[in-house]
């Protein structure tokens, strides 16, 4: 089966988030005014399911699994226009959901940060995709999530 770049574009909004301790693996974070950028670089593979709905599974830099993702999209033909969102399940932080719309299929691409849950209450910020050449069914992803204070815990 012939996999479509559309195919690819939203798998890949999915694929692509790993995140652990800071001190583990590509992650940093520093004050901006009052608020905190954290920097995260993770790994993602097709974990299940197919195009136009996916899950992926997460991974630090060092091949450890931190989590998983989904993707759920919509495809318009004409004009050609993907509409993706998700989310990424970090083990033990949180969540960070996203939202994407696009008519330019080529990566790297942004994904819009639209909210999460946990560590990443007050997240906002966006993802940058980018493919990797040796793993079509995988991704790495940068996320800049800009924190602002600390949530409470919820009932």
């Amino acid at each position: 089966m012939k996999v479509s770049s559309t195919s690819r574009l939203c798998a890949l909004a999915a694929l692509g988030l790993v995140v652990s301790a800071p001190s583990a693996y590509g992650n940093a974070e520093r004050d901006q005014g009052r608020q905190k950028v954290e920097v995260i670089t993770v790994i993602s593979r097709t974990a299940g399911g197919s195009f136009p709905n996916s899950t992926a599974d997460l991974f630090d830099e060092k091949g450890n699994q931190v989590g998983f993702s989904t993707t759920n999209c919509t495809v318009i033909t004409d004009p050609r226009t993907v509409s993706c969102y998700g989310a990424y399940v970090l083990e033990g932080r949180g969540q960070i959901t996203w939202q994407n719309a696009t008519r330019n299929e080529s990566t790297p691409f942004l994904t819009a940060i639209t909210g999460g849950t946990g560590r990443y209450c007050e997240a906002r910020g966006q993802i940058r995709v980018i493919r990797t050449q040796s793993d079509p069914q995988g991704g790495l992803s940068q996320l800049k999530v800009f924190k602002g204070q600390k949530c409470p815990d919820s009932a």
